[in-house]
C-alpha cells in the first residue's frame, strides 16, 4: 500500500510540475507576443518627421485632402526607419513615434509600408509589403498609423 501511495505522490508531483511548466510557458509566450505589438501614438504627442525625411506631397493644394500619418511606438522594428509608398512615390521615412502631414488627391488609393530604402543590413530586408487601399476625402480627417502587430509586417491602418 505504501508503494502505491509513493508512486501516486510521484505521479502527482510530476503532473503538477508539468502543469506549472505549461503555465509558465504560456505566460512567457503571451508576454512575448504582447511586447512585440506596437502601440498607437496620439498625433498631438508624436514628434514631427524631420524635413530631410519628408520627401513628397507636402505642399497644400486646392482640391487635395490633408492626410496625417503617425508611426506607432514600441520595440518591434524600432531600430529601422519605415517608408510609406503612395502611387510608386516614397512619401517619407518614419522613425518610431513620428508623424507627418501630406496633401493628396481624393479617392481610393493604394499605400504600402516598406523598409527604409536607405537602410543597410537588416533594415533593408523585408518580404513583400502589405498593400492597403485607403479612402482619402477632403470632407473628413484622414488619420492613419503605421502599425507592426502580431502579423509582423508593418501596415498602414486608419487611426
Amino acid at each position: 500500500m505504501k508503494v502505491i501511495f509513493l508512486f501516486g505522490m510521484i505521479a502527482f508531483h510530476k503532473n503538477a510540475m508539468g502543469l506549472q511548466m505549461k503555465a509558465i510557458f504560456f505566460l512567457l509566450l503571451t508576454a512575448g507576443l504582447t511586447a512585440c505589438a506596437t502601440t498607437p501614438v496620439a498625433t498631438g504627442r508624436a514628434k514631427e518627421v524631420p524635413t530631410e525625411r519628408v520627401l513628397a506631397y507636402t505642399e497644400q493644394r486646392e482640391n487635395y485632402a490633408r492626410v496625417e500619418i503617425t508611426r506607432d511606438s514600441g520595440a518591434l522594428g524600432s531600430a529601422c526607419y519605415l517608408g510609406v509608398m503612395y502611387r510608386q512615390t516614397l512619401l517619407a521615412r518614419f522613425d518610431v513615434g513620428e508623424h507627418a502631414v501630406f496633401y493628396l488627391p481624393e479617392g481610393n488609393w493604394n499605400f504600402a509600408v516598406v523598409p527604409d530604402p536607405d537602410g543597410r543590413g537588416l533594415c533593408a530586408l523585408s518580404g513583400n509589403p502589405v498593400v492597403e487601399t485607403q479612402n482619402i476625402s477632403k470632407n473628413r480627417e484622414n488619420l492613419f498609423r503605421i502599425s507592426s502587430g502580431y502579423y509582423r509586417r508593418p501596415r498602414l491602418l486608419p487611426f
